[in-house]
Order: C-alpha cells, then structure tokens, then sequence
C-alpha cells in the first residue's frame, strides 16, 4: 500500500514539474523573442518574462477549471488577455506595443 501510495504522489509530482517546465520555455521563448524584436534592457526583460508567466499559468488554469465550458472558457481567456496588453503596455510603454504588435501582423 505504501509504495502505490508513493508511486502516486511521484507520478503527481513529475507531471507536475513537466507542466511547469513546459511553463518556464513557453515564457523563456516569447520573452527572448520580445526582448530582440524590441531591444529590452535586462529590468524590461524581467519585467516581461514575470508577466509572461502569470499569464501562462492563468491559462492553463483556465484551461482545466472550464474545459467542458467553451463560452465561459473563452471569456476568461479574453479577461486574461486584456490584462495581459494592459500590463504590458504599462512596463513597455506604448510604443514598443505598437512596434510588438506591428512584428505579430508580419510574422
């Protein structure tokens, strides 16, 4: 019974520590690409990469809280998104977000 129990509990914990590896490149990935796209200093980069993150983690829990509800799934998301430019754009500033999303309509 024991070893089950700890098969369980290493099984949580490694698909656990995939998720939030699979977090970590999907944040490392967009903020490099910003950070050249946009010329960042190493405090905007930061600053990217933390808003990165949370962004990806409340979408995953987005995710799993209302996958068998699209609609309100799809208006989180939106929440999320919104809040996402906003937060962004206050780190950024507005231009270097019209320069960002110039480059996101070209590629």
């Amino acid at each position: 019974m024991k070893k089950i129990i700890l098969l369980v509990f290493l099984t949580i914990f490694s698909l656990n520590s995939f998720a939030q590896n699979n977090l970590v490149k999907k944040t490392t990935k967009i903020t490099n690409e910003m950070t050249k796209v946009l010329s960042l200093n190493k405090e905007e980069n930061s600053k990217v990469y933390e808003i990165q993150l949370k962004r990806f983690q409340d979408v995953g829990l987005i995710w799993d809280k209302y996958q068998d509800k699209p609609e309100i799934k799809k208006a989180e998301l939106k929440k999320v998104y919104k809040r996402l430019f906003g937060k962004l754009k206050n780190a950024l500033g507005k231009d270097k977000m019209q320069e960002w999303k110039i480059y996101k309509q070209n590629n």
